[in-house]
């Protein structure tokens, strides 16, 4: 096990000698700079660990979530939609190792050692109105694989467990000024393959140049996300100037089909993919292949007909001005578990979602013939 301490510094004697023939000095050498080396603890063999407190990725009280040197704050320009969790996220590489730029819209070539983690929170849980933390959610690259390790929080707030098999936590909460409750879903790890896979290998979803491209606050200031990583040595040279980029679904000073495109990106394209958990269906949802209007399902029949469930008629996946007859509006919409969409990951409807389907469909025009 390797374990970083904060602080090494080297230190340079003074050499005074002097010389017989003209009693010239050799020149004094000043300190240099000490070197902070993240304190992480990170053994490729022992991980996952039992405890989240065993990685040493926060500061004291580890609930504040600060993170300590190394660990790097991120965040995608649209989130996933968890039940209105709040999330925070990072990442961590062991010493001398960077990823590589792919494509615009793929993750990143992380080196094995790589962590992402990832804390699902809410800020206003009842009764007390205080932050809780439910779980996180790390995902390590162990040489060429990706491997789960979630931890769910005890009602202390003191310490995180490992624990892959999957329950409910029956959260209270304030979103927008209402009460809501839900019964959360911390995943199995069978759950969290599901929507983490290409072909039958675990991968990451969010760390994409083309979800990252923004400008972030950091401890030392705003900065791009991928400058930060190539200025501290997550991120190799060779990033291209301009990225095809998503934006913020939630940011009405955007288009709204780049925030709508934006939105299926984040919460449905891992699984409407052509190597995901739905590709047998007939929509691609990435966002740089939903700038053709076909993989959106624009006028598509849906191979599976919801109408007999909902009681309404529902003739294409989307209909150009017609929500209530569109498949994908009528499964954004519901909490069904036949209908839903996404299948996994959510018990609530995502109201603001529901708003921004209806308004985009309401704005395509043409007939389907």
């Amino acid at each position: 096990m390797r374990i970083f301490y904060g602080w090494m510094v080297l230190t340079f004697l003074s050499v005074l000698v002097a010389c017989s023939s003209d009693g010239d000095d050799f020149p004094v050498f000043d300190d240099d700079d000490p070197v902070e080396v993240s304190p992480v603890v990170f053994d490729i063999n022992a991980v996952p660990y039992p405890k989240l407190s065993d990685y040493n990725f926060f500061k004291s009280p580890m609930s504040a979530l600060d993170p300590v040197y190394g660990v790097l704050p991120f965040q995608p320009a649209s989130q996933l939609f968890t039940d209105y969790a709040s999330k925070s996220r990072f990442i961590w590489m062991p010493e001398g190792v960077s990823a590589q730029y792919v494509s615009d819209e793929k993750i990143f070539n992380f080196p094995s050692g790589t962590i992402l983690i990832k804390n699902f929170d809410y800020d206003q849980a009842l009764p007390s109105n205080s932050k809780r933390i439910i779980e996180t959610r790390l995902i390590i690259k162990k040489d060429a694989d990706w491997i789960f390790a979630n931890y769910v929080w005890n009602e202390e707030q003191t310490e995180a467990f490992f624990d892959l098999e999957g329950s409910f936590v029956q959260v209270d909460f304030v979103h927008n000024g209402q009460s809501k409750n839900v019964f959360y879903r911390i995943p199995s790890q069978s759950e969290c393959l599901t929507c983490h896979k290409t072909g039958d290998s675990a991968i990451p979803i969010g760390p994409k140049p083309q979800n990252l491209n923004f400008k972030l606050n950091f401890a030392d200031g705003q900065q791009y996300q991928l400058d930060k990583w190539e200025d501290f040595g997550y991120l190799s040279l060779g990033t291209p100037a301009h990225i095809n980029s998503t934006v913020d679904y939630n940011d009405t000073s955007q288009s709204l089909n780049d925030r709508f495109r934006s939105y299926v990106d984040i919460n449905c394209a891992h699984c409407h993919s052509a190597t995901g958990h739905c590709n047998y269906l007939p929509i691609l949802l990435g966002f740089s292949e939903t700038a053709n209007p076909d993989n959106l399902g624009i006028c598509v029949v849906p191979n599976i007909d919801i109408s007999g469930f909902i009681g309404i008629p529902v003739s294409h996946i989307v209909k150009p001005g017609d929500p209530v007859s569109s498949n994908m509006y009528q499964r954004i919409k519901s909490e069904e578990e036949n209908i839903k969409m996404p299948m996994i990951g959510r018990n609530l409807v995502h109201e603001e979602a529901v708003s921004l389907t209806e308004q985009w469909i309401n704005t395509l025009e043409g007939d389907c013939n």
